[in-house]
């Protein structure tokens, strides 16, 4: 008797760069295929539990950017550079309060200071 395959669907924005997987046992969170791409089909748990599995290292780094893309249609790891690129352009953390208050202070202090 066949074993029935597993497949592997991906999720990506609009760098290509894989967002979700979906497949095997949680192929029944996709409700609408709109925008996922199916890239394998496989027996085993690296297809049947493909969220953990499939990726090696994960889907995302440590500091949660995305580790790979889509290129062709298949699964590609993307370059240290093209994450290096993302965690770059990650905006800098607001101030915390006490920073924006003693910002706000040197700012009153150095307004009182100006001789009109």
């Amino acid at each position: 008797m066949e074993e029935n395959k597993s497949s592997v669907y991906v999720y990506t924005d609009d760098k290509n760069r894989i967002l979700r997987c979906e497949g095997g046992y949680t192929l029944g969170n996709i409700k609408d295929f709109t925008g996922w791409t199916l890239i394998d089909e496989g027996n085993g748990d690296k297809y049947n539990l493909c969220q953990s599995h499939y990726f090696q290292g994960g889907l995302y780094t440590e500091d949660g950017l995305p580790r790979y893309k889509l290129v062709d249609g298949k699964a590609v790891e993307r370059t240290e550079e093209e994450i290096s690129a993302d965690r770059a352009a990650i905006p800098s953390s607001p101030p915390t309060v006490q920073e924006q208050l003693r910002a706000d202070v040197d700012f009153l202090a150095a307004m009182a200071n100006i001789q009109l």
